[in-house]
């Protein structure tokens, strides 16, 4: 049973403005599912991509946009967005404070099953 203390886990600078860990993913032991969790700075974002697995984004601070085919919505705390698997989607932050989020995979590499249909892959 892989536990993973937070704490010893790298930051990672994912693109311009928007940081991440992930707690649970391949490298930590996960074999159905990852968790990522991201601070994004005001007016950071991820580009239009889509994943082969389903994920789901909860809002823990912050205001962002996400763009899921061709619905968008501007959600804040305690809200939760359930994102389709192969569905091109997009997000970022709309305010003005740093957003905190985390992220839900049903897959243990959710960037290693990714395309992205605008801009480049973020560092992992």
């Amino acid at each position: 049973m892989p536990v993973i203390n937070h704490n010893d886990l790298p930051q990672l600078n994912m693109r311009p403005g928007i940081r991440g860990r992930f707690l649970a993913h391949k490298d930590t032991g996960a074999e159905g599912v990852s968790l990522l969790e991201n601070q994004v700075d005001p007016g950071c974002n991820a580009p239009l991509h889509k994943h082969t697995v389903e994920e789901t984004m909860l809002v823990i601070d912050g205001t962002v946009w996400v763009q899921v085919n061709d619905e968008e919505h501007t959600l804040g705390p305690g809200h939760t967005v359930i994102i389709p698997a192969n569905a091109p989607h997009a997000w970022g932050n709309a305010g003005d404070t740093v957003a905190n989020l985390l992220w839900a995979f049903a897959g243990p590499d959710p960037f290693g099953d990714a395309t992205y249909l605008e801009g480049a892959a973020p560092n992992t």
